[in-house]
């Protein structure tokens, strides 16, 4: 998403505490007036960073679910046909459901 999942929440970017006891070029450069300036601007655009996070989840769940879905296949079931029954759904054999035991139970007719 471009942003760390600290940044959404807090809008400031997390140091790792091995960068505050040795001296790194991040540390050396930090100046406190740029740094406050820095916070005031990114807390103004925290909105923007979140709905720009958003945006980019919601358009990877619309790329997922389209190539998701061109695998699925279409079934119609027509009236008198024969459908099996997931065991589980029914109820029955709770608690006996084994490797071995049988996943389906029928066929029945469909109504």
């Amino acid at each position: 998403m471009g942003a760390t999942p600290f940044m959404l929440p807090y809008a400031v970017e997390a140091v790792v505490p091995a960068e505050i006891s040795h001296s790194s070029p991040r540390i050396q450069a930090y100046n406190v007036q740029e740094n406050k300036e820095g916070q005031r601007l990114a807390t103004d655009m925290i909105e923007e960073v979140r709905d720009e996070a958003h945006d980019k989840i919601v358009k990877y769940q619309k790329k997922v679910s389209f190539y998701y879905n061109l695998r699925v296949k279409e079934r119609f079931f027509k009236q008198g046909g024969p459908v099996l029954k997931k065991i589980e759904a029914s109820g029955v054999r709770v608690g006996q459901k084994r490797k071995l035991a049988p996943n389906w139970e029928g066929p029945f007719k469909f109504k």
